[in-house]
């Protein structure tokens, strides 16, 4: 498959693949998604550190952990605060995008944002 720019790379990826591995020299440049969740900080929390939920709040305690805190943040979380909680990669089974734009009406997932 190619792009509809005449370019003739495939539109697929390999890097969510090999995401959280060591890759080679092989790999190329990409981009990738992540799913990410608004999260309260059940105690202070650094950027990196896996989490998972118990009682609705992000720990490194849980029982099963789900993914990390976000990578970006530059300094603690402290308790109650919220941060993205990035899901580990090949986890989710569903992802779809969310789009506004002015010319369409509010998709209903957005309405109350």
């Amino acid at each position: 498959m190619s792009n509809t720019n005449g370019d003739k790379r495939s539109v697929a990826t390999d890097a969510l693949e090999t995401l959280g591995t060591i890759i080679s020299s092989k790999e190329k440049r990409d981009a990738i998604h992540l799913a990410v969740e608004n999260a309260v900080a059940a105690h202070t929390l650094y950027a990196g550190q896996d989490v998972g939920l118990e009682e609705g709040k992000a720990t490194i305690h849980a029982a099963k952990l789900l993914g990390i805190v976000d990578p970006f943040v530059k300094g603690p979380i402290h308790t109650g605060q919220r941060f993205w909680l990035v899901v580990y990669p090949r986890q989710i089974h569903s992802l779809r995008h969310v789009w506004t734009h002015p010319d369409f009406p509010e998709s209903p997932d957005l309405v109350g944002l």
